[in-house]
């Protein structure tokens, strides 16, 4: 017996929340490497002009 749902509703439904998680995830990573790039761009020019980015 095995503990995944392989048949039925119940494996079409596991199916779809976790290609749902997956893509989610992949996502939320795009969206952080996005942000920080431009995070790390935005300190390089404040550190190029001396200005910190607080003020």
């Amino acid at each position: 017996m095995t503990l995944t749902p392989a048949v039925g509703i119940l494996g079409i439904l596991y199916r779809v929340f976790t290609i749902a998680v997956a893509v989610l995830a992949v996502y939320a990573l795009v969206l952080a490497i996005i942000f920080l790039r431009l995070r790390i761009a935005e300190l390089r020019r404040a550190s190029r002009t001396g200005d910190t980015p607080l003020n």
